[in-house]
């Protein structure tokens, strides 16, 4: 039973008990022959990335980041708000509740907040904070003539930064006990001390969850070797940052010690298999992480980097991509420890650790309908089997988020699909046109970016 924003009872084979309290319902639900789930958390999403499917995504991650800010930098405000739309429709109706949405353009993030207030999803949005371009943590020489041409745009001050956050938080975090804010520094080799620092601040005082990328390639962790005494983890250590407010997406590259000094901290990890492969990047040491007690997440990333937002493909990934290195099969990933990283794990991600990722009395009513007359379901043997090894998310039939119904019988309850078909259709040439000079930015910079890459290959 539902009532308002949560489960209020959750009852088996008791048909009395079931009868009494059918008559304080408002509405009945008819779910035979249906199964019924814990919304998921996609616990590490860039929503601006939905506008950019089919652009560049055939090169390693230092590369193609290039081009994705250059995509970027053409976005508006109404192109972000049509953006989260997309992505919401696209989460919900494949059983989707809540994302973090590590979000980058901050000067558009009234614009992604109202999409998601109006979607009706949960959201923990995270805006990005960083000072250190690529450039600039890899020490590349550009030639006198590139310098000429590098963007002039100064990053925020420490000041700017934190009023911005002040400003969002008293306006939209905890709203409707749907959306909350996070911080999100971009990755923390992209940040000087100083933003780092300030995230700590924040945290504390705030008592705010923290949303970063950590160490996704061999270049990154290469150079943070290099650069920060003892390697990029031992350094967020000594700044305090390595506690159970902090989330890592990806964790490719670290080493033993790293890892058991993350998991010591509590700190809890986000797996994005899909972009992981697409770009390169690695395979994370998830059963590891998992052996040795720490909380993992599961998560889509952008739209641009080979997946789409639907937990189903990730998690049949998370649950087959390691079993090749991994000769005792008694390691391998479970069916249920898979799920519980797309429910439980990413419940804890979201700052919700014991309101949210499962169905039980107490918890924030973000349910799932599917429809079992399929071949996904044909026979109904092992559920949660089934859910991750057969089912795509087309069973999907109904969805509540915080109570609410966002999808009824396979259709969007709370945003016009049809509306943002149409807007993100009619908006593509234009973006298409506004993006062409920092593209040429970003092949001018390319070549030094390749030697990088190349040199670490080496390494």
């Amino acid at each position: 039973m539902v009532e308002g924003q949560k489960i209020t009872h959750v009852v088996y084979n008791q048909e009395n008990l079931v009868k009494d309290l059918e008559q304080y319902a408002d509405e009945i639900i008819d779910a035979e022959n249906m199964v019924l789930i814990p919304g998921m958390v996609n616990a590490h999403y860039h929503s601006y990335t939905n506008l950019l499917k089919g652009t560049t995504n055939n090169l390693p991650l230092e590369i193609w980041a290039l081009y994705t800010m250059a995509y970027g930098y053409a976005l508006e405000d109404e192109d972000i708000y049509y953006a989260v739309l997309l992505g919401s429709i696209e989460m919900m109706k494949s059983g989707v509740t809540s994302c973090v949405d590590h979000f980058p353009h901050i000067g558009t993030s009234e614009a992604a907040l109202k999409a998601y207030d109006e979607a009706g999803m949960r959201v923990a949005f995270a805006p990005m904070l960083h000072d250190v371009p690529d450039e600039q943590f890899f020490q590349i020489a550009f030639p006198p003539s590139i310098q000429k041409q590098m963007s002039k745009k100064t990053a925020p001050s420490i000041e700017e930064m934190k009023s911005f956050y002040q400003s969002l938080i008293s306006t939209w975090h905890q709203k409707d006990g749907r959306i909350s804010i996070q911080l999100g520094p971009n990755a923390p080799q992209r940040c000087s001390e100083h933003i780092l620092q300030l995230c700590k601040e924040l945290s504390e005082k705030e008592n705010l969850r923290i949303h970063t990328h950590l160490l996704e390639t061999r270049a990154q962790y290469n150079q943070c070797r290099k650069h920060y005494q003892g390697g990029l983890v031992r350094y967020l250590d000594r700044l305090g940052l390595l506690n159970e407010k902090l989330a890592c997406a990806h964790a490719v590259w670290l080493d033993d010690k790293e890892m058991q000094l993350l998991v010591d901290r509590n700190v809890s990890f986000i797996h994005n298999p899909a972009s992981n492969l697409l770009l390169g990047s690695g395979i994370a040491p998830i059963p590891s992480f998992r052996e040795k007690g720490a909380n993992v997440a599961i998560g889509t990333d952008g739209s641009n980097c080979g997946t789409t937002h639907n937990l189903f493909e990730a998690m049949r990934l998370t649950a087959m991509i390691h079993r090749p290195s991994e000769s005792d099969y008694s390691h391998w990933l479970t069916a249920e420890a898979v799920f519980n990283m797309a429910t439980i794990s990413g419940a804890k991600v979201l700052g919700m650790e014991g309101e949210s990722g499962m169905i039980a009395p107490g918890q924030k009513a973000d349910l799932v309908l599917m429809g079992t007359k399929n071949t996904f379901w044909t026979p109904f043997n092992d559920p949660i089997s089934q859910l991750v090894h057969q089912e795509n998310g087309s069973s999907v039939d109904s969805v509540l988020v915080n109570g609410q119904w966002t999808v009824r019988n396979g259709r969007m309850v709370t945003i016009d699909e049809e509306r943002v078909f149409h807007e993100v259709k009619e908006r593509r040439e234009g973006l298409k046109g506004k993006w062409q000079e920092s593209l040429k930015r970003a092949e001018l910079l390319r070549p030094h970016f390749e030697r990088i890459l190349l040199d670490n290959h080496k390494s």
